[in-house]
């Protein structure tokens, strides 16, 4: 049998299904995973392609790694055109459903054009056909999965879908894999929506390989390394919100639409918290942390509330940036985001927007549907996340995030719409975190910590900062020396995890060594191709600059790699980050210099040769050529 899966490609328009091999010189290339759909939306998506359009290309695809023995191999990469932010659409989803993909034996699949009708895929042990879904649409993510075990008569068979959010094509739309595991960001279920798409569904065989005694001891020792790792007991019993204490400490913490730095109840809304509602604890495929949980509450005003525990960023995102210190709000939030189908972050963040522009008096209740949009009101909150999935009243105007409503609006309500290339910035101030506040801005997908993951700059010490990157100050979150070489590893290694279907919490968050050893180990042992540390850090700067040079086809540039004028003209008013604002330019020269790009942001000729990527950007035929020059 051989190691890498088929590519299932569906045409929508034709209702065509094709069946190919998933190539091994590619997959040694770009790996798989967002590699290889960064790879495909360079190649295939043409200049001018809009991405609510039936040529918009929609991938789904497993990591090189997804689906295997190794511990933690549950991810899976969604990718397209994003309608949220024009550019690169990229959202990381775990639970099983991408390792049930890869047991049917698909790597990846390609969706082209649009059905006439609500369709969804039923991918059946390497079989797969279209299926009408009209009985489906207008269903939330919830029902929509429990109609679809009742159909296919089988509870085990793994499902990603849409929401009500998805169909009516809002901009930040998700896609659902369980009742609290999403492809969040960037808008992937608009374009779901858009081809008239419901769901997929797939089912797996239940085969094991074979692993040599060597490979048992190497997959064994590194669930093991997690499991004894210091970190690792926060992490397991409550996820990763058991830091939003810390980070208000720390000042970053992004309070009511980042008016302040630090959260006066951010203890109320830690995993410290939500603890007391968990029902049991639950794992991804091969996941020895199983940070998620299901979650119940029993009584008060949102007695009968089930679902599952959110992890940091959404109860930042409806917490303390919306003013919210109700854990069970949160809770509740958190899970009616799912159901319609609505990226919990954003969700959040266009809330605590209205909230910041009604409290300044820039909206009234006149604007809001008669809600009144004060910190904390949660209640409103609910309303108003039922009328943006609908697209109804005032939600329209919030339907396509806060650079679009901050437009419609007017008023002066651009100076409070906090986001880069148009995505919504997560948790953190960037004023306290300098290497945060750099990847927010020249990240690939836009304001993100995700895809950046700037872990070190908080946990290393200086003498492995001055080892790492030549200077101490590199790891001094409050020193912009050093960040640009930061930034490029820290890109680099998510890429790569994002690549093979690696979770970062127990890589980056436990472990958080950042050089790729294990995973190189781990890649070579399992697939027999012998791949070194040095060879996956080549390959992650190759993904990265396919991801930079479809951004520039998509129109970016310079001028994109920036965060909002208040972080960087209005300094901290308070806590322990007092005084502090960013001085981002020379940060972005800094980056440039260590991707080997131009001064503009253009990825020279000579990296492109160097990248081995030349020849794939010269051979454009129909599709335009980006702009690329020779280094000065």
């Amino acid at each position: 049998m051989e190691f890498l899966g088929n590519i299932l490609t569906v045409d929508l328009t034709r209702r065509d299904i094709q069946v190919s091999r998933f190539d091994e010189e590619l997959a040694k290339k770009y790996l798989a995973g967002r590699g290889f759909n960064s790879y495909q939306l360079f190649r295939h998506v043409e200049k001018g392609t809009e991405p609510l359009d039936a040529e918009n290309l929609l991938i789904f695809s497993c990591g090189l790694l997804t689906g295997t023995q190794v511990p933690t191999s549950a991810r899976l990469h969604v990718s397209a055109r994003s309608p949220h932010t024009g550019f690169l659409g990229s959202s990381n989803v775990g639970a099983h459903f991408g390792a049930e993909l890869r047991a049917s034996g698909f790597q990846s699949i390609l969706i082209r054009g649009r059905s006439t009708k609500p369709v969804f895929l039923w991918i059946d042990r390497g079989q797969a056909e279209i299926r009408d879904a009209t009985d489906l649409w207008g269903q939330n993510t919830w029902e929509t999965r429990a109609r679809l075990w009742q159909l296919l008569k089988d509870p085990k068979v793994r499902i990603m879908g849409i929401g009500t959010a998805g169909e009516n094509l809002v901009s930040y739309a998700c896609i659902m894999a369980t009742k609290g595991h999403a492809a969040g960001r960037t808008g992937m279920g608009a374009v779901m929506g858009s081809k008239n798409l419901k769901a997929i569904a797939v089912r797996g065989e239940k085969t094991r390989g074979d692993l040599s005694d060597s490979v048992k001891r190497l997959v064994r020792n590194y669930g093991e390394e997690i499991k004894e790792d210091v970190h690792y007991p926060y992490y397991s019993k409550y996820g990763n919100s058991i830091f939003v204490p810390w980070a208000s400490d720390m000042g970053i913490l992004c309070t009511r639409n980042y008016r302040q730095v630090q959260f006066e109840d951010a203890e109320n809304i830690s995993g410290k918290k939500s603890i007391n509602y968990v029902t049991r604890p639950i794992a991804c495929h091969r996941c020895p942390v199983h940070c998620k949980a299901e979650i119940r509450i029993e009584k008060g005003m949102f007695a009968g509330t089930e679902g599952e525990r959110p992890d940091i960023e959404p109860v930042v995102a409806l917490g303390s940036k919306c003013g919210v210190n109700n854990i069970e709000a949160i809770l509740y939030l958190y899970n009616l985001c799912g159901k319609v189908g609505l990226d919990a972050i954003t969700t959040g963040s266009v809330l605590a927007f209205a909230m910041d522009l009604y409290d300044r008096g820039i909206i009234s209740k006149q604007d809001t549907d008669g809600l009144e949009l004060t910190w904390g009101n949660y209640e409103a909150m609910e309303a108003m996340i039922y009328r943006i999935a609908a697209r109804e009243g005032f939600g329209a105007i919030l339907a396509d995030g806060v650079r679009e409503a901050s437009r419609l609006i007017g008023r002066g309500a651009e100076k409070f719409a906090y986001h880069s290339k148009g995505l919504e910035l997560p948790a953190y101030d960037p004023r306290g975190a300098m290497g945060t506040a750099l990847g927010y801005a020249v990240s690939t997908r836009g304001g993100d910590f995700t895809s950046v993951y700037v872990i070190p700059e908080y946990r290393w010490s200086p003498e492995k900062g001055r080892e790492e990157f030549g200077t101490e100050k590199a790891v001094d979150r409050l020193s912009i020396e050093g960040k640009g070489r930061l930034v490029k590893r820290c890109l680099i290694v998510s890429a790569i995890l994002d690549s093979l279907g690696l979770c970062k919490v127990p890589a980056l968050s436990i472990l958080g060594e950042f050089d790729l050893k294990r995973e190189a180990e781990l890649t070579s042992a399992l697939t027999g191709w012998q791949m070194e540390a040095d060879e996956l850090f080549t390959i992650g700067e190759r993904i990265l600059n396919v991801e930079r040079l479809f951004n520039l086809r998509c129109g970016a540039d310079r001028n994109e790699d920036r965060i909002p004028d208040k972080f960087i003209q209005e300094a901290v008013e308070e806590g322990p980050t007092k005084g502090m604002k960013v001085n981002l330019e020379p940060m972005v020269d800094q980056f440039y210099e260590a991707m080997g790009w131009d001064t503009d942001g253009n990825p020279t000729e000579h990296k492109l040769k160097e990248l081995d990527l030349w020849e794939d950007v010269t051979s454009l035929q129909e599709v335009e050529k980006p702009t690329v020059r020779e280094k000065a």
